[in-house]
This record gives C-alpha cells, sequence and structure tokens, in this order.
C-alpha cells in the first residue's frame, strides 16, 4: 500500500490553473476526462510514484447517474470552491483491490477510465471524505502501472503531507493491515499523526519557494 496522490478540488480547472499560478508559479498539464463521474483533471509529478490532482466538475459532462466522487456535487452547492481550491484528501495505491475489500452500503467499487487508463477505486459512495480526508480512497491502476511516470513535471517536489486525526493509533493500525509500509518511496514524505481534530497539512517545494497548505476536514 503506497501514496498514489493528493487531491485537490475545484470550483473549475481554470480556477485551478489560476490557483496553482499565482501559489506555485507553474502551469498544471491537463488530464482528462472521468466519463462516470462527469469531473476532469490536472495532474503533476511531485515526487517518484506521487502525482498531483486537481479535480472539478467537467460543464461539457452528461451529469452522472450517481454522486460525484470527491464531494464536489456537496461542495458546489454549498459554494465552499467559490474563493479557492481545496486540499480534499489522499489516494493509496492497493493491489488486487477486488480481493482486498468488499463493497457494503457505505462503499462502492468502480471501474473507472480516463482515456486509455483503467483502474478500480473503493471509495464511500456517498462521495464524501473517510475519517475528514484522513482515510484514503483506494486505487488499482489496471496491470498495476500508475501513468505518474507519463506524467508532466513543472517543478514541484512533496516535501512532507501530514496526516493528523484523533484516532491516528487506529487509522495507522488499519494502514499496517493493508500493507502500508513507512519506508516505502513513496511513504516517506508522509508523517502520521496525532491531533485535537482531522486536518492535513501539504508542504511543496515550487518555483515560488516552500508552500505550506492546510486542508482536509471537509
Amino acid at each position: 500500500m503506497k501514496l498514489d496522490h493528493i487531491a485537490f478540488v475545484a470550483q473549475t480547472l481554470e480556477q485551478a490553473q489560476a490557483y496553482a499560478a499565482q501559489r506555485f508559479g507553474v502551469a498544471l498539464p491537463a488530464g482528462g476526462k472521468h466519463p462516470l463521474m462527469g469531473t476532469h483533471n490536472l495532474v503533476t509529478r511531485i515526487a517518484p510514484g506521487v502525482f498531483l490532482e486537481f479535480i472539478a466538475i467537467d460543464p461539457e459532462a452528461a451529469s452522472p447517474n450517481r454522486t460525484r466522487w470527491f464531494a464536489l456535487d456537496r461542495l458546489t452547492r454549498e459554494g465552499t470552491l467559490e474563493e479557492a481550491p481545496r486540499l480534499f484528501g489522499w489516494v493509496a495505491s492497493l493491489p488486487d483491490l477486488a480481493r482486498n475489500t468488499s463493497e457494503s452500503p457505505q462503499h462502492e467499487l468502480l471501474e473507472v477510465t480516463r482515456g486509455d487508463l483503467r483502474w478500480h477505486f473503493f471509495h464511500r459512495s456517498d462521495g464524501e471524505a473517510e475519517a475528514g480526508g484522513c482515510w484514503p480512497a483506494l486505487i488499482d491502476w489496471a496491470s498495476g502501472q500508475s501513468p505518474v511516470d507519463r506524467m508532466q513535471d513543472v517543478g514541484l517536489r512533496l516535501n512532507q503531507f501530514q496526516i493528523a486525526h484523533p484516532e491516528m493509533q487506529a487509522i495507522r493500525a488499519k494502514l499496517q493491515g493493508l500493507g502500508w509500509d513507512a519506508s516505502e518511496p513513496e511513504n516517506r514524505s508522509v508523517k502520521l499523526t496525532d491531533a485535537a481534530r482531522p486536518g492535513l497539512t501539504l508542504v511543496l517545494d515550487t518555483p515560488n519557494g516552500r508552500v505550506q497548505i492546510e486542508g482536509g476536514g471537509l
């Protein structure tokens, strides 16, 4: 089990580009469209095996017959994203996802596509973050091959990703039960810590210098 990517949610991808230009001093490469969810994204590699994603509702897509992931329906409806994108949560890769998870009324296992990419995705069926964004959604790329090495590098470097939660001992044990190893290259920048309330802190080295972003709890 490894850190796969860190996800921001945005009102639009144009808003995400403006945010990245102002905060990081970069232009974010286009990712693609997710027909199942009616969303699209921007993606860039930030560490070996790890990428950063900004995701938004695709205004050109048909409305999906399901609740969109990353709580985009609720956050858009509530106006939470009107001022700026928000750091939402993270996604961990887990091999043999279909075998290692079981569906429930609260969760679902999806088969997702984006262009020529195929993957399984396990998340809350209502699209909400788990444990305030401190528990990851799970992904299993087809053939076990993440597209991260094909992604453009625009000069962002992952310095640290801190995940804080009042029940971190239980979260850590659950992660380790799924094979989480802090010594894996993709996981070395992840810091699991106790806190009074759930929260995420992302530290990136960028062309604009070191940038710290607080999030989670959405």
